[in-house]
Formats: structure tokens, sequence, C-alpha cells
């Protein structure tokens, strides 16, 4: 009987554990007001114009996200949703709302993804956005 809990101990962990062969790649929003919804985008290596996947953060939840990535080369960016319209609204010299990329891009053009783009080949959870 003493194996049961030993047992069920491993089979939660398996439970937990990103698939075999990716990595986890996690952090947190910073500089966001907490009144208005996050969304945190994952882009893969055809550039910048279709997300690879999207998490969504209610406003007043903790500002963390996490996804499961093969090894590669992977951007990620973050805006604060200041009007519920659920995309990145755009003016004529940037981003009307805050946002951001992991890592930071400071210049003052449309990024490219070689631009905001990391090679990922083992867990990154320290990948945290700050919101401008």
């Amino acid at each position: 009987m003493t194996r049961l809990p030993s047992v069920l101990a491993l089979l939660v962990l398996f439970a937990q554990s990103p698939p075999s062969g990716t990595f986890t790649l996690s952090g947190h929003v910073r500089n966001a007001s907490g009144q208005h919804t996050i969304y945190v985008l994952l882009w893969q290596v055809n550039g910048l114009t279709e997300t690879h996947r999207e998490i969504r953060i209610e406003a007043g939840r903790e500002p963390r996200y996490e996804f499961h990535v093969p090894a590669g080369k992977w951007a990620i960016s973050a805006y604060e949703d200041r009007n519920e319209n659920e995309r990145l609204d755009m003016g004529m010299f940037g981003p009307k709302e805050p946002s951001g990329f992991w890592p930071a891009f400071r210049g003052h053009h449309k990024p490219r993804f070689e631009e905001v783009a990391t090679r990922i080949d083992g867990d990154v959870l320290d990948a945290d956005i700050v919101l401008r």
C-alpha cells in the first residue's frame, strides 16, 4: 500500500510536465495597470504576421504567462487592451496602447522578426515583457 502514494505523485508530476522535446518559456508582463485585459502573443519564424499562440490574462489577475515550445527561434509580445476590443490599436507613430516584446525592442519602426526573436534551446523562466 505504500507504493500507491508514490505512484500517484508520479502521475501528477507527469500530468504537469510539458511534452517531451519542448521547453518552458515563461515570464511576467510588467507595467500593466491591472485594470484591462493583457494579451501575450507567441510568434514563430514565419514573421510577425500570424501568431502561433495567444494567452489572455484577465484584468486583476497575476500578469504571468507560460508557453511550451520546441527548440527554435521565437518572439513574444504583449499588450494591454485598454479599450477591450481584443486587438492592439495602432496610430501613425506606433501602438496606441501599452505594448512590448521579449527581448525588448527599442526601434522607431515596426519590428522585424529577426529583431525581436530569440533562439530557445532550453527553459527560459524569466522572459519578462515590459509594457511601454
